[in-house]
């Protein structure tokens, strides 16, 4: 068993983009789509009827995210990266609309290595709107993140200043503004999600993520970083898949932002609390807090969703609900945490 899968049905046989309606005559491109967000996108667009070609050079995905697809007929995977001119010709060939979502999305790896990460997302999304352009793709959606807002006020509008305090909110500030560019320029149909802290079934990444392996390697004692006191915006994945496709049929696709959150934050310290209980570690394992994250580091996030709400988004997933479902996974992907 590898945990509990959250489904959340879609009524829809096919999905509505743009004014245009596409089925399993149309083409979606998905790149990054061997990652967390992209290979559960990519099982839903599949299961809305639809053919999927997906780009990835597994920099950060993993193929075993794609182990429902591979089979299909539907599904094409192309191995490649948005630097390379032919790999975005080969992918982008006959397709209707494109997700972005290939990026390089750590904050402490923009820090170290500034250029790399503008290579990647700033060029990288450049090159995927000039070929769609090319290719005459009509529309893409583009996965921005709430480190565009910087250390901003709360619950946070999509109004809000762009001011990011890293360098991977700046890269993806950088290709907002090449969408709304493009929108504005060539009329190509464009919106930018800002995604919050998304978590549940692959995510390999994060404060959750991180806690479990430090237990799994010692659950006598764990260090967390930061105070416990950072408060981050969460909504379990099946949950944001809903929103990406729910903006894809539904926004206003001119270059607009749409916040991906919750619309309320957890603790770390809540977090690990939460960990201990659900693993039975409560009064067994010392916890320590370092008082530093790193440079970058958005210490409090808050999303106001009205705007997503108003295109009928309704969070189904629950945080606890969603907490347990992501241990599942992870016992099931790596093995018992504790053995007490």
């Amino acid at each position: 068993m590898c945990g509990e899968k959250i489904v959340i049905t879609l009524t829809m046989s096919s999905l509505l983009v743009g004014g245009k309606v596409l089925n399993r005559a149309s083409r979606v491109l998905i790149t990054g789509v061997a990652g967390f967000i992209g290979s559960h996108l990519a099982e839903r667009v599949h299961s809305l009827g639809l053919e999927v070609v997906g780009l990835d050079d597994f920099s950060n995905g993993y193929l075993k995210n794609l182990s429902n697809l591979k089979k299909s007929k539907h599904f094409e995977l192309v191995k490649g990266n948005i630097l390379n001119v032919e790999d975005l010709s080969k992918s982008s060939k006959d397709a209707d609309m494109v997700f972005h979502f290939a990026a390089q999305s750590s904050v402490p790896k923009s820090t170290e290595n500034p250029t790399r990460d503008f290579e990647i997302n700033v060029q990288g999304t450049l090159n995927v709107l000039k070929y769609a352009r090319k290719a005459d793709i009509g529309t893409v959606i583009f996965a921005s993140s709430s480190t565009v807002y910087g250390d901003a006020a709360l619950p946070t509008l999509e109004d809000h200043p762009l001011l990011p305090i890293s360098n991977y909110g700046a890269s993806k500030a950088a290709g907002e503004v090449y969408c709304s560019s493009y929108s504005a320029l060539y009329g190509l149909k464009s919106a930018s999600l800002r995604f919050y802290n998304i978590f549940g079934l692959r995510s390999r990444k994060g404060a959750m993520f991180d806690i479990l392996q430090k237990l799994q390697k010692n659950d006598k004692k764990l260090e967390v970083l930061g105070t416990g006191a950072q408060t981050k915006d969460y909504l379990y994945i099946d949950d944001a898949i809903e929103a990406i496709t729910l903006v894809a049929a539904k926004g206003k696709l001119s270059g607009e932002a749409y916040n991906v959150g919750s619309g309320e934050n957890h603790s770390v310290k809540e977090i690990v609390e939460k960990l201990l209980g659900m693993l039975g570690l409560v009064r067994k394992t010392k916890t320590f807090y370092t008082g530093f994250s790193w440079h970058g580091d958005v210490q409090k996030t808050l999303a106001d969703i009205s705007k997503l709400k108003k295109l009928g988004f309704d969070r189904k997933v629950g945080f606890d609900r969603g907490l347990s479902a992501f241990v599942d996974w992870y016992k099931a992907e790596y093995g018992e945490v504790s053995t007490r």
